[in-house]
């Protein structure tokens, strides 16, 4: 009987032991052999490095430089406090900042987690060897993006920022990684697949301690491809500096190519601060900024064109038929449409005018009749033509296409009909008009190579892939109205009288064409379109001074200086 009873409790325990064999072994397998692995094994990322950007003349914009981030993976973590006090002694930053830091990195417990970028090549040396006592903490090697002339081009390079939750759910199966940084704005946004790169990493075998056995595998990273503008380095700081203390935006293309040599915008920002954690609270600044420094002005800000639209009514005029190159009419100041009064800029009126003439004195008479002439629907479709009321294709993200209105669109959009006094103000780029510089570049790019429409573009090649768009379309408009047209900004710059004498320079002749546009709330925006030389361009420029008065006066004077500094520097 006792050995019928010792027999039934070892079979009672081993049932039991085997059972609690099978629930390790079994149930419990991947769980403990995944513990097990993670003992014995580290995968460490190897970060690819973030594509370089050059100007024009190879001159490095930005590019990545080695940064040193103290990491942890919570799940390997055995003592936190101990890690704690290590680190705080160790990179001098408070234990409350290195504990709230692993405390976050539990949603994320088998993934390393930053606590520390940048910390230095001396810390990292003291951090490497620490590694060794504090299972889970981890010294990453990665690149820290840097922007070398600070805020120099920021509103078309853009800047980065740290991938989201929902952004990472929907790229992680492209290679993405939570810690990635990824454009936000700019050439940084738009080119970001190129620029990114591929990661790679290497999976090592440890020893009890967490040193370094052998190397089970590797995945060598593969760099992001560098990326090469058209933008010239010296002439865009120069454009940048004569923005001091203004907001608006300067331009300078090739009319012949559509080539982008300079877009400054102001206010601009530093786009380091987006990619430097210690200087979160400057961007937060920035994100509020109710100067919108974050704002390419150039391509994203819509303005009404003012008196820079006339040449685009001449030529329409001159092309439909409805004037000639002789036909005149008499300025005494004002104009009036029934019991609505419409005034020149010049009170006492410019006497009677021929086109070229009310082109170099932006007589507001002269284009009122001319509208009137046309009409609403001609004048739309001809500024078409142009590229205004759509965006000019140029590669960067965020940018407007602008309002080019018509009788249609406004009944539309306000559900009213289309007057008289809509298109007298539309005659001189004023009413519902609204056109952003580069709009106002690319339409100038016409008159100054004598009839094409070109796209402006930015980039020139990505690595060694040239990618530069040169689509030119031709418009059709006669030799005899473009080279009228012509003149008449010839004279606005050249002739003792003309609205843009500030802009002429003594070596190289340049035509253009100033604008005043009127605006319901602050002050008149001033504008300067034009090219230069004369005969065979090489270069347009556009000059706009938001709430900065008549275009006459800082943009004309703005436009010469740049067409000097350009003389300077070789390109005209």
């Amino acid at each position: 009987m006792r050995i019928k009873i010792f027999t039934l409790i070892l079979l009672f325990f081993t049932a039991v032991l085997l059972t609690a064999l099978a629930y390790v072994q079994v149930v419990k397998y991947e769980k403990y052999s995944t513990m097990s692995e993670e003992n014995r094994l580290k995968i460490i990322p190897l970060m690819a490095p973030r594509g370089s950007i050059f100007d024009r003349a190879g001159n490095p914009l930005v590019k990545d430089t080695l940064c040193f981030n103290v990491s942890v993976i919570y799940s390997r973590v055995k003592n936190a406090e101990a890690l704690e006090k290590a680190l705080s002694s160790m990179l001098a930053i408070p234990q409350e900042t290195i504990a709230a830091g692993i405390r976050n990195s539990r949603g994320q417990s088998y993934l390393p987690v930053c606590l520390a970028a940048d910390i230095g090549m001396e810390n990292a040396v003291r951090v490497e060897e620490a590694a060794l006592d504090y299972p889970g903490l981890l010294l990453e090697v990665s690149a820290k993006r840097e922007y070398m002339h600070e805020k120099t081009a920021s509103n078309l390079l853009g800047y980065l920022g740290f991938i989201n939750r929902p952004e990472f759910e929907k790229l992680r199966h492209y290679g993405y990684k939570i810690n990635d940084l990824v454009g936000r704005d700019g050439i940084e946004k738009q080119y970001d697949k190129y620029l990114r790169g591929i990661h790679g990493g290497k999976q090592i075998e440890v020893d009890s301690r967490g040193r370094e056995k052998t190397i089970l595998g590797f995945k060598e990273p593969v760099p992001g491809r560098n990326i090469y503008l058209t933008i010239d380095l010296e002439l865009q700081k120069f454009c940048e500096s004569l923005l001091q203390d203004k907001r608006g935006a300067i331009l300078a293309l090739d009319p012949q190519s559509g080539a982008v040599l300079a877009m400054a915008s102001a206010p601009s920002y530093d786009p380091s601060v987006f990619v430097t954690k210690s200087r979160r609270k400057e961007a937060g600044l920035l994100l509020k900024d109710r100067m919108y420094p974050l704002l390419n002005r150039a391509i994203a800000g819509v303005y009404p064109p003012g008196s820079i639209f006339k040449v685009v009514i001449a030529a329409a005029a001159l092309e439909n038929g409805v004037i000639s190159q002789g036909s005149s009419f008499d300025c005494e100041g004002s104009f009036s449409l029934g019991k609505a009064v419409f005034r020149c800029w010049k009170k006492k009126g410019h006497g009677q005018q021929i086109l070229v003439n009310a082109i170099k004195n932006s007589c507001n008479v002269y284009f009122f009749r001319t509208g009137l002439l046309l009409g609403a629907e001609k004048i739309a479709a001809f500024a078409e033509k142009y590229g205004f009321g759509k965006r000019t294709g140029v590669d960067l993200p965020g940018e407007r296409a602008g309002t080019l209105p018509t009788p249609g669109w406004k009944k539309k959009r306000f559900n009213e009909a289309w007057y008289k006094g809509d298109t007298v103000n539309y005659s001189i780029g004023q009413g519902y008009m609204l056109c952003s510089p580069l709009q106002v570049a690319r339409m100038m790019c016409v008159y100054a190579n004598r009839g094409y429409l070109v796209r402006p573009y930015l980039v020139s090649r990505v690595g060694d892939v040239p990618v530069g768009s040169r689509d030119k379309v031709f418009l059709y408009i006669s030799p005899k109205s473009m080279e009228t047209v012509r003149e008449g900004m010839r004279k606005v710059v050249n002739d003792p009288h003309g609205t843009g004498q500030k802009a002429k320079q003594d070596i190289v002749i340049i035509a253009g064409k100033t604008g005043t546009a009127q605006v319901s709330r602050g002050g008149n925006h001033g504008w300067f379109a034009g090219f230069a030389p004369f005969e065979d361009a090489k270069l347009v420029v556009v000059v706009f001074d938001e709430h900065g008065g008549k275009g006459g006066y800082y943009a004309a004077s703005t436009a010469g200086s740049v067409f000097k500094k350009a003389r300077e520097l070789g390109i005209i």
